[in-house]
């Protein structure tokens, strides 16, 4: 399958993900405008969607794995809202994480098991009356062991 959709390639930008995608690319069409994204797992989609959002005279594809996806569904999520011209993803779905030793995926459909809770727009959460650099150094603290 891999072949097929390089040997379609022309001017593209090809974002793979790791392990197996990366190599079999790779091995079916090196080229300067594939980027192999190899040490993070459900990281190719958000960078191709990054890069044909702020470059749409690109074109883009990205070819992952169904593993690779199931850790970044909110990225699915936002690849729909977008609905971007100029990138395509292509999913392959082998049933198993196999660059991490064969695991089972799940299925990609939701059953009727989750719960799903549909929120308005507003909220009268208050804001959080901190910094980054507050909250980070209140946190850091409270998780250190220290001797008082």
């Amino acid at each position: 399958m891999i072949e097929k959709i390089m040997s379609e390639v022309t001017d593209e930008c090809v974002i793979t993900s790791l392990g197996y995608i990366s190599r079999e690319v790779y091995r079916a069409k090196d080229r300067s405008k594939n980027m192999y994204i190899l040490g993070g797992m459900s990281c190719a989609l958000a960078f191709g969607l990054g890069l044909a959002y702020s470059r749409p005279d690109l074109r883009v594809k990205v070819i992952s794995g169904e593993g690779a996806t199931l850790m970044g569904l909110n990225t699915v999520a936002l690849y729909d809202h977008l609905n971007l011209p100029n990138i395509k993803h292509y999913i392959l779905d082998n049933d198993c994480y196999a660059s991490t030793g064969g695991q089972k995926t799940c299925p990609f459909n939701v059953s009727d098991r989750h719960i799903v809770i549909k929120c308005g727009k507003t909220s009268d959460a208050p804001r959080i009356p901190l910094t980054c650099q507050q909250i980070k150094e209140r946190f850091i603290e409270s998780i250190c062991l220290k001797k008082k």
